[in-house]
């Protein structure tokens, strides 16, 4: 017979509507460790511990009567009395709790709505959103907006995973040049093969034939397609000529240097195999109780790898690269060097299959790295609904962590870089696990958006079921986004207050991109929905810092104060969820003047570039003279 002693340990860590509860119980001598995400109906005031309406418990080595016993001792936690709330959920009550964003979508003359094809046969392809680039395709110095868009559902083909275009004017991709202050016009009669109407999900940008001017794959439902720029915000069709063809569902994609040969070469994630002639029937066969089918219901599809051959044109190199067990649901694809070899690696973020790290070995083949890093699943073992990601130097060690948005009742999750290839699941511990477990996270973005030297978190939040609410109380389709402090040691604390226009009504969240929209230095915001209008938001927080930009893609820049402490950030446009932001570094260094720039460029040296004299803040150009690099400062305090 068991002998139960009770919990030796239990501790509660309310979060608003989320309270985690984590314990020990001594059983047969034996000490199991609990945890458990108790929930309860968001927009109820009072105690969400002794109003929980489920309690998710996560447990370790354990037996049935273990379990009986783990799950007494934490109901017993979830009857106490709630603590006194925090003020206004900031991370000290010093803080000042004025707003960061307000919304500027009305004056800034976008007036984007997408169209997400509804049905009634709920093809999962709805449920999707779609993606938008930060990019300054017209060579002045801003940052224009190019929005991808859905229209009709598109017609079955002859076979599953194939696709027509529905006869009829189809609605296109926007694209709206910036005036430099956060003014937008609609600029897409004049963009060329830039107004495509292909039922679009992700989009990347870059220059891939080497002409100075920004290129977009654009990702689809059927056929993807390339435009080549011709730095006025004109593009062509260059899909054919280069090589490229994917008539397949595919999601995000990036591009990113393989080989360390100096060109772009193309990482395109797949997601699964429909058959819009046979859509399987999923939820209650009641009125209005169909629903979107899980992603389980259907196969994943094949990753592909596309080498540049440095003229803009591309080979298929899955197979020879050693990517061929790519093969997942991939919705979100991020490159960067994170095991600190100066190389570049790949992390694709799986719905529902493990995740996978690509670590590259310099020469243009990759090596999985998956198992041993302990990114494929989270700190449980699970694998979960993986779909946006951001990298970054979260908790200020010198090296980028990895971020990856979940569906709800998964959380987001945080990976802490150990070094060496090696990560830890330490989404708990920053905090970050409590307060993402009602939403399903689409778009994130990990920047110093106080710029105080640390990076903080923006997630955009949406169901992808629109009738959940019938089948969960408690549970919506439009949902809050969220803002998360960082406090300089990689934990975080979500800032209600400061999101202010972020967070004022519920959205179909998908893709979220920060970027200097208005040319003050600080990082704004775009948030596109599904089904719904792309909305602006303006960084209002007042700060002064670095805007920084002129280094290669994905070159690692160490900001050094005078006092010789480190801020390390990527010049990088992050691609959140099926898109691309800003690549502009904009950050502070914590109050101190900027002595000193070390560069990281991929497959080189270490550069250190010394500034004339310390500045306070301003703006820097990098430009490259040979194997040297020289720092400009246009704008200093």
């Amino acid at each position: 017979m068991s002998d139960a002693r009770g919990a030796d340990r239990v501790d509660v860590e309310d979060r608003n509507e989320v309270a985690v509860i984590s314990g020990d119980v001594r059983v047969d001598g034996w000490l199991y460790g609990a945890r458990a995400i108790c929930t309860a109906p968001p927009l109820r005031s009072g105690c969400p511990l002794r109003c929980a309406a489920r309690c998710k418990l996560l447990w370790h080595r354990t037996t049935n009567v273990a379990a009986v016993w783990i799950t007494a001792a934490l109901l017993v936690a979830c009857s106490r009395e709630e603590p006194p709330a925090k003020a206004n959920g900031t991370a000290s009550d010093a803080r000042v709790s004025s707003a960061w964003f307000v919304e500027i979508t009305q004056e800034s003359g976008v007036d984007f709505v997408h169209d997400a094809g509804l049905t009634p046969e709920k093809h999962l392809p709805e449920t999707m959103g779609a993606g938008a680039a930060l990019v300054d395709v017209d060579g002045d110095g801003d940052l224009d907006l190019y929005v991808l868009q859905g229209g009709p559902m598109r017609l079955a083909g002859a076979r599953a995973g194939e696709f027509r275009e529905p006869e009829g004017v189809l609605p296109t991709n926007r694209l709206y040049l910036n005036d430099g202050a956060g003014k937008f016009v609609d600029a897409t009669a004049r963009s060329g093969a830039a107004a495509h109407p292909g039922y679009a999900m992700g989009v990347a940008a870059g220059d891939v034939n080497g002409d100075g001017h920004v290129d977009f794959y654009v990702t689809n439902l059927g056929a993807d397609v390339l435009l080549l720029g011709d730095g006025t915000g004109a593009f062509r069709d260059g899909t054919a000529s280069a090589g490229l063809g994917d008539e397949r569902w595919t999601s995000a994609a990036t591009f990113f240097d393989a080989e360390g040969d100096g060109d772009l070469d193309l990482y395109v994630a797949a997601y699964v195999e429909v058959d819009l002639a046979k859509p399987a029937w999923c939820g209650d066969r009641k009125p209005g109780y169909r629903s979107y089918c899980h992603p389980d219901a259907f196969e994943g599809l094949q990753d592909r790898l596309w080498i540049n051959r440095g003229d803009g044109t591309f080979v298929d190199a899955t197979a020879a690269a050693g990517l061929s067990d790519s093969t997942g649901k991939g919705l979100g694809v991020i490159a960067g060097d994170f095991d600190g070899d100066r190389d570049l690696d790949l992390y694709v973020a799986n719905d529902s299959t493990e995740n996978r790290l690509w670590f590259g070995r310099g020469d243009g083949t990759f090596e999985d790295g998956t198992l041993l890093s302990g990114t494929g699943v989270d700190g449980r073992g699970m694998t979960e609904a993986g779909m946006g990601l951001a990298s970054g130097d979260v908790d200020g060690d010198g090296d980028l962590e990895l971020f990856v948005t979940n569906f709800d009742e998964e959380s987001n999750t945080l990976y802490s870089n150990l070094g060496g290839g090696m990560f830890d699941d330490v989404t708990m511990q920053s905090g970050l696990e409590a307060p993402s477990w009602l939403w399903v996270g689409f778009g994130c973005v990990l920047e110093d958006f106080d710029l105080d030297g640390d990076l903080d978190l923006a997630v955009a939040n949406g169901h992808i079921i629109d009738n959940i609410a019938l089948y969960h109380d408690g549970k919506t389709h439009a949902q809050f986004a969220q803002l998360f402090e960082n406090d300089g040691r990689g934990r975080f604390v979500e800032r209600q207050d400061a999101a202010g226009a972020l967070r004022a009504q519920p959205v179909v969240g998908r893709g979220l991109y920060a970027g200097d929209l208005d040319g003050d230095g600080d990082a704004d915001l775009v948030l596109t929905e599904c089904g719904g209008r792309t909305r602006l938001y303006r960084n209002v927080r007042g700060a002064d810092g670095f805007a920084i930009r002129g280094a290669p893609r994905n070159t690692l820049i160490e900001l050094v104060g005078e006092s010789g402490k480190r801020v390390l950030r990527e010049q990088l446009g992050q691609p959140s969820y099926f898109g691309q932001g800003g690549d502009e570094v904009l950050t502070g260094l914590g109050g101190e003047k900027l002595a000193k720039i070390v560069l990281r460029v991929p497959y080189s040296a270490p550069v250190e570039v010394t500034l004339d004299a310390p500045v306070a803040s301003g703006r820097i150009e990098l430009v490259r003279d040979g194997a040297t690099w020289a720092a400009r400062v246009r704008r200093s305090n």
